[in-house]
């Protein structure tokens, strides 16, 4: 009888093939892992070849999973996990604590110094790596982010009815509350403007995030109440690109007042009916609870509010 054929997978291919997944790209896998392409590529291939089927279609412009790929991105997301805490458990016997966390925040984290707990952190526990990436997209899709172990923890909106839309799974803890502006060149006619209404801007044109996004949800519903339909002319999916449309004269642009005030040569409108104040939160899966490390991360987040 033959005897089974050992199986001969590392994790380190394993976390190159969940980089390349995730990345859509093995050269934006590869640099995830800072680690050269070929490196990427090669782990890839053993995999295939240990497992005898193709885990990518690599017929489209971008990287698309199969049926198999699927399978293992999901089983390797909770080996590498496992892997991680083991990790941390040894170096907490060893005096030491260690590993990485990732971090997902979105574009605007508002009147929360995130940069401050970071570097509170790092002075705290120097041997732990934090990989800070930005999660763009639906607030949906924030979610599933965490729940597929993609991130460890994440920064991310809470409207009202907010949890109860994400879902029972994840814990989320309020850190900042956050209120949109309207932006504008410090010579436009709106700047020495006070109470200006949704009406008052139906003839202009507005540079926003795409739609589902939660920041351009909220000034959808705003503009629906009052019965004006506005004109986005542009899509971009970064605060920084917004503002300096804003500031070259191709619209407005509502962005957390906080990112406003920073701006040279741009202010804040005044608005009648002001955006309503939104959270912060700090998020976590019930599913895939974070490492000592994370927790560790999550305790200095949490106390810097």
């Amino acid at each position: 009888m033959a005897s089974r054929r050992e199986m001969m997978v590392e994790l380190r291919q394993l976390a190159y093939f969940v980089a390349v997944a995730e990345e859509r790209s093995f050269t934006r896998g590869a640099q995830r892992e800072h680690v050269v392409q070929s490196a990427a590529s090669a782990a890839v291939a053993r995999l295939e070849q240990e497992f005898q089927t193709a885990l990518f279609d690599r017929s489209h412009r971008t990287l698309e999973l199969t049926t198999a790929g699927r399978t293992l991105l999901a089983r390797a997301r909770i080996l590498l996990a496992e892997a991680q805490r083991a990790r941390d458990d040894m170096g907490r016997l060893t005096g030491g604590l260690s590993g990485t966390v990732t971090l997902g925040t979105v574009l605007s984290t508002g009147s929360f110094d995130l940069i401050g707990a970071l570097g509170t952190f790092q002075v705290e526990h120097p041997d732990v790596v934090v990989r800070l990436r930005h999660s763009t997209g639906p607030l949906a899709g924030h979610a599933t982010a965490l729940r597929e172990g993609r991130f460890d923890l994440m920064l991310l909106p809470v409207p009202p009815h907010g949890p109860a839309v994400l879902g029972p799974d994840l814990i989320i803890d309020d850190v900042s509350r956050i209120r949109l502006g309207l932006a504008c060149r410090t010579d436009d006619p709106l700047a020495g403007a006070h109470g200006v209404t949704y009406a008052d801007l139906a003839d202009r044109r507005f540079i926003d995030f795409p739609t589902g996004w939660g920041d351009r949800t909220i000034v959808d519903s705003l503009f629906g109440t009052a019965g004006v339909q506005r004109t986005v002319a542009l899509e971009v999916v970064d605060t920084t690109t917004a503002l300096t449309m804003v500031r070259r004269r191709l619209g407005l642009a509502f962005v957390a007042e906080e990112t406003i005030a920073a701006q040279p040569g741009l202010t804040q409108v005044d608005l009648a009916d002001p955006p309503p104040l939104h959270g912060l939160g700090l998020a976590a899966s019930r599913n895939h609870p974070p490492s000592e490390a994370g927790r560790a991360l999550r305790r200095t987040l949490l106390a810097a509010r």
